[in-house]
């Protein structure tokens, strides 16, 4: 089960799973178009586009739309800042529904090798500037990292 935590500065959230596949398993389901398209749906959202040039300064963008009402669309993108597989990926993320677009928040994926597997860390932080958005992220990031486990395990 995923756990996530809002740092006591209200900046960032910290979303931790163990996975029971190696750190290149679930580094390549992490940045693998064809990979992350099978994952990366849910039952309240369907991914319509994603791609990643998984190298630093590389873009990165993924557009999804609400499947109760498909006119409703998100758009995440932004460019990768470090990136060291398969320990680290690390990017700017912009989101569309934010009430800042153009504000900038940092997503850091650590993946750390363990006994049995892979300790995924998601850290995404600069959120404090947003209303909300600690809370908001609090509730998604569990759920996506989930999915993450529930594709690399099966």
């Amino acid at each position: 089960m995923a756990s996530a935590k809002i740092t006591p500065d209200n900046d960032a959230v910290v979303t931790e799973i163990e996975i029971a596949a190696t750190p290149e398993r679930v580094f390549q389901a992490i940045t693998e178009r064809k990979q992350a398209l099978q994952w990366g749906g849910g039952k309240d959202f369907k991914i319509i586009s994603w791609e990643m040039d998984a190298r630093r300064g590389g873009k990165w963008r993924y557009t999804a739309e609400e499947r109760k009402h498909p006119e409703t669309k998100f758009d995440h993108y932004g460019e990768i800042l470090q990136i060291d597989p398969p320990r680290l990926l690390e990017y700017t993320w912009f989101a569309s529904w934010h009430p800042d677009p153009s504000h900038r928040t940092i997503v850091r994926w650590d993946l750390i090798p363990t006994s049995t597997g892979t300790r995924l860390k998601v850290t995404h932080s600069n959120l404090a500037a947003l209303a909300g958005a600690a809370e908001g992220y609090a509730q998604g990031w569990p759920g996506l990292v989930q999915q993450i486990k529930n594709f690399v395990e099966k």
